[in-house]
Order: structure tokens, then C-alpha cells, then sequence
């Protein structure tokens, strides 16, 4: 372990920690520096006790808000999350919808060919009956004679 002396509201510490951790305590001394200085700036030299108690609370209450907005943030982060999973969903949705259609109609083309073809028959097989001279004759005579 190392001493390491942090300067807080114009006061001289002495912090043992690690080597590696130096540099994080050096930045947290600045943090709560920069809330001494704030508010002895507002409210003048204070005991030490109560500045590092002030700028303790200052810092906590910035945490506190941090932690609500992380809260918030990772909320909005599972609903993008669900979003993108049911937009997945629709999506696999959306392809078999398509497979779908695209085998029906496929049927209805089919459907209207063969109507086509049956149509075309029916027309060929009218044809013949009508052009047919004995069928002609035969509709003639079947049918009652009014005068």
C-alpha cells in the first residue's frame, strides 16, 4: 500500500490504498474537492467535519440521481430489446404471410387456366351443337308448332 496525500476544501489528507488504485482515488479526491470548494464558495469556511459531510451528501445525491436516470435508461433498453424481438416476430410473420400468398395465387392461376380450358370446350362443344344440321332439325320438330 501507498500514501497518498489528496487535497480536500484546502485541506491536506493522507489516503493508504494500492498502487493501481491510485489514480481512481486521486480522481474521487477531485470530485469531492470540487464539492468543498462549491460550497464553501456559497457558504464560507466550514468545519471539516461538516464540509466532507456536505460534499458527501452533494456527491450522493448526484449518484442517486444517476442511478435513476441508468434505472430509466435500462427500462428503455428491455422495451427496445421486446421491441426488437416482436418486430423479429412480425417480421417471420410478414415472409410466411408472403410464402402464402404467393402459393395462392400460384392456385388461382391454375384455377383460372383450367376455367379457361373448360370455358373453351363448353364453347367448342356449343359450336357444334348449334352448326349440327340434325340438332338444328331435331330442336325444330320437338318444339309444338303454334300456327
Amino acid at each position: 500500500m501507498t500514501e497518498l496525500e489528496i487535497s480536500i476544501g484546502g485541506r491536506i489528507f493522507s489516503v493508504a490504498c494500492d498502487n493501481e488504485e491510485q489514480e481512481k482515488v486521486k480522481e474521487a479526491a477531485a470530485l469531492i474537492n470540487e464539492e468543498a470548494d462549491s460550497i464553501q464558495s456559497q457558504l464560507g469556511r466550514l468545519p471539516e467535519s461538516k464540509m466532507l459531510l456536505l460534499s458527501a451528501l452533494m456527491i450522493a445525491d448526484r449518484l442517486v440521481d444517476l442511478e435513476c436516470e441508468s434505472k430509466a435508461f435500462k427500462e428503455k433498453s428491455e422495451d427496445l430489446v421486446d421491441l426488437k424481438n416482436k418486430n423479429r416476430d412480425l417480421e417471420r410473420h410478414r415472409n410466411s404471410l408472403q410464402s402464402d400468398y404467393k402459393k395462392l395465387e400460384s392456385l388461382v392461376e391454375k384455377m383460372v387456366a383450367k376455367l379457361e380450358m373448360v370455358s373453351k370446350l363448353s364453347d367448342k362443344k356449343s359450336d357444334i351443337f348449334l352448326t349440327d344440321e340434325n340438332s338444328t332439325q331435331q330442336i325444330e320438330t320437338d318444339q309444338p308448332k303454334l300456327f
